[in-house]
Formats: C-alpha cells, sequence, structure tokens
C-alpha cells in the first residue's frame, strides 16, 4: 500500500505532490499494461548488421537452438545465412560446431504453413516440443504461398501459432509474413499480411517481416505500390538487378529459390538482427530508438508532458495518416495531425497548453495500420 504523509502545506507542494501521483499512476498504470516484453518486428529497416554489435550476436549463438519448417521460399532465408556463414571471419555463423548457432533446417520440421495443409505444421510442432532430444528453444515456419488465403485461414494460423506459445512458454516461436505475388497494395496477399502484422504487434509477438523485406531495396526504396512480386520484379524493371548494378561489388552470388541473390542476402541479414533482438539487444538510436520503430509504436518526448511534446512514429504505408488525442474513456480531446504522409519516421509536435492534467491516449491511424500511445499531462 501506497502512504503519502503531507506536512507544512503550500501551493508549490500541492503541485508537486500532484505531479508525484500523476507520474506514479502513469508509471503503474504502465507496468499493468506493458508488463510483457514487446513486440518485435523484423522488417526492410533490420537488414543493415553492420549496426548489431558482435557480442549480441554471440550471445544469440549461445542461448537459441532453432528449428526451422519450410519448404522453397522459406529457404531464402538460409540461402542468405549461408552467405554469411560462409564470408571468411564471419561471426554470423550457424551449424559449424562450438560457438556457432544450432540450426534444425527442416529435417524436425518439414513441410510448411500451408503443406500439406493448413494444420499439420502445428501438430508436428508439438510432436517435436514433447519429445525435445535436441533441445530446441526456438521454433520458426513460413509461407510458401499459401497466405493468399482467407481471413479465416490467417486467423487459424494466428490461433494455432498463439496457443502452441501458451502450452510451451520457455520457447521462443517466430511469426511471418508471406511472399509478395505482384496483386500490390491493395492485394489479397498484403491485407493477410497485415492481419499477421496487426496480430504480432497488438499481442507482443516476434514476427520475421518477410513481405515487407522484399517491398523494398537496400537504400529504402518502396516498390510494393509498384506491383512487386517474390522475384523482386514491378511494373517497370527488377529492383534487385538495378540496385546491384548501381553498387557493384556489393550483392552477393547465389541461388535463391524463386528469386534474386539480393533479395536471400537481405532476409539472411534480417535474421542475424532478429537473433540478436530476441537475445536482448535493444536495437540501435535513430531517430526514433530502433525497438519503437521496428515495432512501429509511437514515440512521446518528453512523456510526462507539460506544454509541448514531440509525436515520433513510423508510417510503413504512404498515405492518409490520423493523429488523434483521447481521454482515457475513449473521448476525443483533439486532432493532432490529419494528412498525407511519406513513408518512415514522421515527427509531429502536440500542443497540451490547452489540456487538462491528467492520463490520455494517442492514436496514429495509417492504412492498414493502428499504434496508440498513452500520455500524461501535467
Amino acid at each position: 500500500m501506497l502512504k503519502i504523509k503531507f506536512t507544512n502545506y503550500s501551493f508549490e507542494g500541492e503541485m508537486k505532490t500532484k505531479m508525484t501521483i500523476l507520474i506514479l499512476t502513469f508509471l503503474l498504470f504502465s507496468i499493468s499494461v506493458f508488463s510483457q516484453s514487446t513486440a518485435i518486428i523484423i522488417d526492410h529497416n533490420s537488414c543493415d548488421i553492420t549496426n548489431v554489435p558482435d557480442n549480441w550476436v554471440v550471445q544469440a549463438k549461445t542461448d537459441f537452438r532453432l528449428a526451422y519448417g519450410h519448404t522453397s521460399h522459406g529457404s531464402q532465408i538460409v540461402s542468405g545465412m549461408s552467405l554469411l556463414n560462409n564470408s571468411p571471419g564471419s561471426i554470423h555463423t550457424y551449424n559449424k560446431g562450438e560457438g556457432s548457432l544450432y540450426l534444425n533446417d527442416g529435417s524436425l520440421l518439414p513441410g510448411d504453413l500451408g503443406n500439406p495443409d493448413r494444420t499439420t505444421w502445428a501438430s508436428r510442432t508439438r510432436t517435436m516440443l514433447n519429445n525435445n532430444t535436441q533441445n530446441i528453444n526456438m521454433v520458426m515456419w513460413s509461407w510458401c504461398g499459401q497466405v493468399d488465403g482467407s481471413q479465416g485461414d490467417i486467423e487459424q494460423y494466428l490461433d494455432l501459432m498463439n496457443q502452441l506459445g501458451t502450452d510451451f512458454p520457455n520457447i521462443k516461436f517466430i511469426y511471418m509474413t508471406g511472399h509478395l505475388n505482384g496483386t500490390g497494395v491493395n492485394g489479397n496477399v498484403n491485407q493477410r499480411n497485415e492481419q499477421i502484422r496487426t496480430f504480432c504487434r497488438d499481442n507482443n509477438k516476434i514476427l520475421f517481416d518477410f513481405a515487407d523485406i522484399e517491398s523494398y531495396d537496400p537504400d529504402g526504396k518502396y516498390f510494393l505500390d509498384k506491383g512487386a512480386d517474390d522475384g523482386c520484379n514491378y511494373d517497370d524493371g527488377n529492383w534487385a538487378d538495378e540496385w546491384c548494378q548501381a553498387n557493384p561489388g556489393k550483392c552477393g552470388n547465389c541461388s535463391c529459390a524463386h528469386s534474386k541473390c539480393l533479395n536471400c542476402q537481405q532476409k539472411g541479414k534480417a535474421f542475424w538482427w532478429m537473433m540478436a533482438r530476441i537475445a536482448g539487444w535493444p536495437g540501435i538510436q535513430t531517430d526514433v530508438a530502433d525497438n519503437e520503430t521496428q515495432n512501429r509504436g509511437i514515440v512521446i518526448n518528453p512523456n510526462p508532458v507539460s506544454e509541448s511534446a514531440e509525436i515520433s512514429f513510423y508510417n510503413p504505408t504512404p498515405g492518409f495518416v490520423s493523429l488523434k488525442l483521447y481521454d482515457m474513456l475513449g473521448k476525443e480531446v483533439m486532432t493532432v495531425f490529419e494528412g498525407e504522409s511519406e513513408y518512415g519516421v514522421i515527427k509531429i509536435q502536440m500542443n497540451t497548453s490547452d489540456i487538462q492534467n491528467g492520463m490520455y491516449y494517442l492514436k496514429m491511424k495509417s492504412k492498414g495500420n493502428i499504434e496508440t500511445g498513452k500520455v500524461v499531462v501535467w
């Protein structure tokens, strides 16, 4: 029980006490709401492994033993990993004995998320973990086209994965989006991928965003709205071929199922970014902390707010964005921003000088994406 003793009453003392109570309330509320770990979203922003400290890579190799179930499209990640694994002096090694990551590449988990059907993968996972002779503590499954199903199909996938996480709480389960098929932003594949992304963000899951990685070239140029597919083709060309021609010496040479080696290369790098994050690496400090931008969360600085704060968030898709402030009963208090926005990190100034002291929440809505953040005004 929290006890506060008041002595020598003064207006200044009363204001300090009110501020203290507000901050304590905010902290206690935050602990109750965010007691679980935040989501880890691995996407096209997660491909520059020069930013990943070696010690976190070593920690990941020490901590985890991964079983990966996939067929041809899922092999793209392993092909990219192999480029790093075979690079002289590389720290990003697997299946090379002591000091490297243990990866069971398909033998424990044959098939994929839709092969031979949409549920066998889950029963195979249970069987493996109930007879865990290889001490597996991380499980990852990929799609091979079947994400192009119904909303109910994806709900079934998410329910099965979530139940596995509940039944095996000591195992790390990695969710995944499905590869592009050229149908663009409004196509069914992207809608089903957004369904997966939303679930993972809202429920603090680990997501390897396979589709997002192949929606961008390494410079961050966006191609999903240009009809990009799994082979890096888009309306006017092939982004992988074009980028490699413009950046000689930066593209590896590998066999990459259904695609270009650069696509595999990006996914292999993103895999190690993910492993470091799961091992405990908080991410890099950029315009917005990496763990916030990767999770597409809202960053409020400062918080609590006295008169104004800078609101930063990640907009994954160019288009209309709405940012509004609500009280804790859900009543709209003010519109902070409404309008067209490019993709990437967006910064907006919020003035709270006319807002009553108390606790509020911000809601950001963009195409296929909703984020919220708690705010204390004092």
